[in-house]
């Protein structure tokens, strides 16, 4: 099958909503998405043939899947540059981490939003890792969480994980999904394989 005849599977959008961007469905193949300010567009799409042009308007473009080669080279003729890597882990609930032993000084706390739960782990009231997690119709998708310089990286920012594992593991969810930064992709932790790859794009 053709990458330019192939439809996003339904976490693309949820990824957008995880973000706090606004999406918008072009066609089946693609979805652009702003910020809140109706900024900052972003185009996600598998990657295209060499004959697909990016909108005028567009400063980012997330690939999923296998890099087209003469594409790359046609986006960075045009003044594009490829900025990041991530890829998509999934993992069944029940498979991975759903509990880290903390410090005694720190603590975890929840707190459900409009698109997304958050989950905070803090060290001595000081918030050191937070992430997010968006309930779709059969997955929690996942974001790396962000980490706030804490004194064990690691630890928290697998509490942050296995607290989102757990929820979704009582709310009968059968996959997590998890877009992770090329460095803890490289690190897979049990229970987790890589699905595909996320190109991130950004225009010169």
């Amino acid at each position: 099958m053709s990458s330019t005849a192939r439809t996003l599977p339904s976490w693309t959008s949820d990824y957008a909503l995880l973000r706090d961007r606004i999406a918008s469905f072009p066609n089946q193949q693609e979805i652009r998405s702003v910020n809140q300010d109706g900024d900052d567009v972003e185009i996600l799409r598998y990657w295209p043939e060499d004959s697909w042009t990016a909108p005028a308007d567009a400063q980012r473009l997330i690939f999923l899947g296998p890099a087209n080669n003469s594409t790359r080279a046609k986006l960075q003729d045009e003044g594009w540059q490829h900025s990041a890597t991530m890829h998509l882990l999934a993992g069944k609930p029940e498979d991975v981490e759903q509990v880290v032993q903390l410090s005694d000084t720190s603590g975890l706390f929840e707190a459900p939003m409009e698109n997304y739960d958050v989950v905070e782990v803090t060290d001595f009231d000081r918030p050191v890792a937070r992430g997010r997690m968006h309930f779709g119709p059969t997955y929690g998708l996942l974001n790396d969480p962000d980490l706030f310089s804490p004194d064990d990286p690691d630890t928290a920012r697998r509490a942050v994980l296995a607290n989102f594992a757990g929820s979704a593991f009582s709310h009968g969810l059968p996959w997590l999904l998890l877009v992770a930064t090329e460095e803890h992709a490289a690190q897979l932790p049990a229970g987790w394989s890589k699905a595909t790859e996320l190109a991130f794009w950004q225009h010169n």
